[in-house]
């Protein structure tokens, strides 16, 4: 995700139904092989990917995680072990008032991506504690987080609908992947910050960005589509499959087709940072915003069993491979005033500190105006969704049955 790698944004498939034929096959296996090499050149420190912008936390621990047992991998299980014991920490340490919940939040789902690959649950009541602080505020508040109450670039770059449906996805990962006494109590809050979301933004069609900012926008959108999918997958009530597949069908004119002068492979406008990044047009699409596209097109396939899901999510895997990858230094992630002083020639700041620069090859930022991302661009590259790709790639072969 972007800078801020808004701490909610996490969400694993577990179950759901297929169609009788199955799933078509995975015919990005090369792509899949190509990024998990590129993988291995991104800075690493104590559990912390440097280039990261904190999607790592989740991302790059639920990829080595999963991936380690399934591949039976003893590297990718030592750098899951590197990882975890960064979460645990951050988890351990959440501070609601004062603390960074970004990071707190992106640790906790990627302990639950671990917890569940390894069957490891030590500190499962560090992390059923934060929740129940997290979930507790957020009650007294009415079930929804309005913009003052956290303000900064996430609500401000992603909006109140998408920050407060993806803050409740938090509980429903911990309900539907580790289950438990406190699943029906997790679920039954997720369901009250839907509805308390539908009152605010739902207009009919598809979801309002919030906060008074008009326009159609994805994140909203494809945040609700996640939410409702997996309310139904825990609770079978019919109205949040309906709401799922209404929603799905209200942001289609996000949608990129040859009628609007692109011939390549399905993607979707990403509104949400355009003016940030310079765009002067509508022609721009990150990264970060195609991989939640495709979470939430995986979870429309495992309710409904329909196969077209996938096969718009393979067209979007089609755009990423052909259309995104680059190389990208250390250097271009340096964003200004990381680092207390500028570093020397030939290191890079990252985080607050000086590396060696070096360059590697990965999927860059976004596609802008009819080009790639370049270094000039206030964002160019982010390991952190890079590792959420990787994710998603294992889960698309391994768990879409």
């Amino acid at each position: 995700m972007s800078r801020s790698a808004v701490w909610v944004f996490g969400l694993v498939f577990f179950a759901g139904c297929a169609g009788s034929e199955g799933p078509p096959p995975f015919l990005h296996g090369e792509f899949y092989q190509q990024l998990r090499d590129h993988a291995e050149s991104f800075l690493l420190i104590d559990g912390d990917w440097k280039e990261d912008m904190d999607d790592g936390l989740f991302y790059g621990l639920a990829y080595y995680a999963r991936a380690g047992e399934s591949e039976d991998d003893e590297a990718f299980r030592a750098r899951a072990q590197e990882a975890y014991q960064r979460d645990v920490r951050l988890v351990q340490e959440a501070d609601l008032l004062t603390g960074d919940m970004n990071q707190a939040f992106m640790a906790a789902l990627g302990l639950v991506e671990y917890m569940d690959a390894t069957g490891d649950r030590g500190h499962l009541a560090d992390l059923d504690g934060m929740i129940e602080d997290v979930n507790e505020l957020v009650s007294t508040l009415g079930h929804y987080l309005p913009p003052e109450a956290m303000p900064g670039y996430a609500m401000e770059t992603y909006g109140p609908t998408s920050i407060n449906g993806l803050m409740s996805l938090l509980s429903l990962q911990r309900a539907f992947v580790l289950g438990g006494a406190d699943a029906e109590t997790l679920t039954a809050f997720s369901n009250e910050v839907a509805k308390k979301i539908g009152e605010r933004s739902w207009n009919g069609a598809s979801y309002d960005f919030g906060a008074g900012r008009e326009g159609l926008f994805l994140y909203p959108n494809i945040t609700m589509i996640i939410l409702h999918a997996r309310l139904y997958q825990l609770t079978a009530g019919p109205e949040h499959l309906e709401r799922a597949l209404t929603t799905y069908q209200g942001m289609q004119p996000l949608k990129v087709t040859i009628e609007s002068g692109w011939a390549g492979p399905g993607r979707y406008r990403s509104p949400y940072s355009a003016e940030y990044m310079g765009a002067q047009s509508d022609d721009y699409s990150t990264l970060s915003s195609q991989n939640y596209l495709m979470l939430a097109l995986m979870l429309l396939y495992q309710v409904t069993g329909e196969t077209a899901f996938l096969e718009e999510m393979d067209s979007v895997l089609d755009f990423l491979e052909g259309y995104l990858v680059g190389e990208a230094c250390y250097s271009d992630v340096d964003l200004p005033g990381a680092c207390d002083e500028p570093c020397p020639d030939g290191l890079a700041c990252l985080k607050g500190e000086c590396f060696e620069d070096a360059c590697h090859q990965g999927v860059l930022h976004h596609w802008m105006d009819g080009r790639l991302a370049v270094p000039a661009d206030p964002e160019y590259f982010c390991s952190g969704c890079n590792l959420q790709l990787l994710y998603l790639m294992w889960y698309r072969q391994e768990m879409i049955q």
